[in-house]
């Protein structure tokens, strides 16, 4: 796409509201006509001025961090003041919760346009593709000699001898690797095969993109660990809302025992567990045209255009209650073979070759991902699938709460020691829906400074840990000490985000995570807690360091 075709759409944009107001005028409708007027040059403007921000954070970089270091010191005082007042910290906290809304919504509606405007400034991937608008911003994937087994870090003694207590096979290198993974499944399958050889997976004989209705994912193999891994929400694939939008609550049991209520759209969005067999004759019509004479010419041809008629009307109306994405897999799997049959029966396979080495399997997501990856194990226990005893961990990054308490605690401990939550900061998806609990396991907060702790779910409840609440009232995003400090290591592209998104959407970049896990510090916090991510309040319970 060259820039004289953007001008070209940029000008077609603006003149649509331009004609508008030019008629609304005509009628008299003034206040109609200069809001129009208004919109069609906002259209105009908003190239330029992105163009130019684009521009400035190129060459000005330096000045740019002086200048929110002093911005930053100069709020820090006033922030805390107006936080402490009951009257007024409360009331600005619920207009910036709004304008937020607000933005969010604006931002979901227009991810195409978005990543129109971004083509031309955006380097092609090797493999001649554009990046996705979640890894626009850090293209990069796979660093040389991150992935190896890794086994957990040995505790102090005082964390050994707490009674009651699982402890949490951790692996910082393995979170590291299972969210890059979750990061690429937002690419196109070429990008994700490229990057996984150059990282040295066995793409070749492991690897398999699986599709299911709306919902992705793929599996892949290196040196014995087999990697399950679900594509997050796509902004480019509206169809992944409904998804998430369902957020009606189901009952599930397993053989033995309840299992509590879970998000029914996540739950349905997985499939059934056994394998469902469709004809290849129940996906197609068949048409039979005869032209013996004119009248069965006729007869035969109204028929048939009655045929085509009745298959466009319901599958359109099927594909619009029950939308599929065939980006992936664009076979009659996408839509009738569970994701959770395709993705069992495919690692079994990857299990049982080359058997006399002992294989470990991983599920992991991001976003969307991670609830999936969930809803996977709890299929997988609810079954008594034969993958169980491979099962070495379960990583997500920032999940959203996916079910009730019931569902939280039903993972025993011997499962929720190896399945760990990771969440970034400020992150709104891991809090919402807010009258959901939250997943099973163990909770993995970052805070700003890459600052990484361990809050191990309730050693007699097995009840996870609540992260806290956002607070908006807060120097957050491009004002906040650490994020500055880390710009001049940022791209154009990234730090334009930071400055256009809300902080709390930033903070749910993938690119996020996985800086952090290459490159912080991870501390245990075991007794004490009752939501994860109040640092203050931490300081005062017991710690025990890795």
């Amino acid at each position: 796409m060259n820039k004289q075709f953007i001008v070209e759409v940029i000008f077609i944009l603006a003149f649509i509201p331009a004609a508008i107001g030019y008629y609304a005028n005509y009628k008299g409708r003034w206040i109609l006509s200069l809001f129009c007027y208004l919109l069609s040059l906002s259209i105009l403007l908003a190239p330029f001025f992105l163009y130019t921000t684009f521009k400035c954070i190129q060459h000005c970089m330096p000045l740019i961090s002086r200048t929110l270091v002093r911005i930053s010191n100069r709020l820090r005082p006033i922030v805390q003041t107006v936080s402490k007042n009951r009257v007024l910290g409360p009331a600005i906290n619920l207009v910036v919760r709004c304008h937020f809304f607000v933005i969010f919504v604006v931002l979901l509606m227009s991810d195409q346009l978005i990543r129109k405007l971004l083509n031309p400034f955006i380097p092609q991937h090797a493999t001649k593709k554009h990046l996705s608008v979640i890894n626009v911003g850090d293209a990069k994937f796979f660093r040389l000699g991150n992935h190896h087994r890794h086994d957990p870090p040995k505790s102090s003694k005082s964390f050994e001898t707490e009674k009651g207590f699982k402890r949490p096979e951790y692996s910082l290198s393995m979170a590291h690797t299972l969210c890059v993974a979750s990061k690429l499944a937002y690419e196109d399958v070429d990008v994700v095969k490229h990057e996984l050889e150059q990282a040295g997976f066995d793409v070749v004989g492991s690897f398999k993109p699986i599709g299911y209705k709306n919902v992705c994912a793929y599996v892949v193999e290196k040196e014995g660990d087999v990697l399950l891994v679900f594509r997050g929400t796509n902004p480019l694939n509206i169809q992944n809302y409904v998804t998430n939008i369902d957020a009606g609550l189901t009952e599930i049991f397993s053989a033995d025992t309840p299992m509590g209520k879970v998000h029914k759209g996540f739950w349905d969005a997985m499939g059934a567990t056994t394998t469902t067999h469709v004809q290849e004759e129940e996906t197609r019509i068949h048409l039979e045209l005869s032209h013996t004479s004119l009248l069965q010419s006729i007869a035969s041809a109204v028929k048939a255009t009655m045929q085509i008629m009745r298959m466009v009307s319901f599958n359109i109306f099927q594909n619009v209650i029950d939308p599929i994405d065939a980006s992936w897999v664009a076979t009659s799997e996408v839509r009738y073979h569970s994701l959770y049959s395709q993705a069992e029966t495919w690692i079994m396979r990857v299990m049982q070759e080359r058997s006399e080495t002992r294989k470990r399997l991983f599920i992991t997501g991001h976003s969307l991902g991670g609830a999936l990856a969930t809803v996977f194990l709890a299929k997988m226990i609810q079954s008594k699938s034969s993958l169980i005893p491979y099962f070495a961990g379960l990583y997500t990054y920032g999940q959203p709460n996916i079910g009730d308490e019931a569902f939280g605690r039903s993972f025993g401990p011997e499962i929720t020691c190896k399945i760990f939550n990771h969440t970034f900061n400020n992150d709104v998806v891991p809090r919402i829906p807010y009258w959901y609990s939250p997943p099973p396991g163990t909770l993995v907060f970052i805070d700003a400074a890459y600052k990484i702790t361990i809050y191990p779910p309730d050693p007699k409840t097995n009840q996870p840990v609540p992260v806290r609440p956002i607070s908006y009232l807060h120097l957050s995003g491009i004002l906040n000490r650490h994020v500055i400090g880390r710009l001049k290591q940022e791209t154009s592209v990234r730090i334009l985000f930071r400055l256009l998104l809300p902080f709390f959407i930033n903070d749910h970049f993938p690119s996020d995570y996985s800086d952090a896990l290459l490159s912080g510090d991870v501390e245990w916090i075991v007794v004490g807690e009752n939501e994860g991510g109040n640092e203050e309040k931490d300081e005062k319970m017991r710690r025990y360091h890795v």
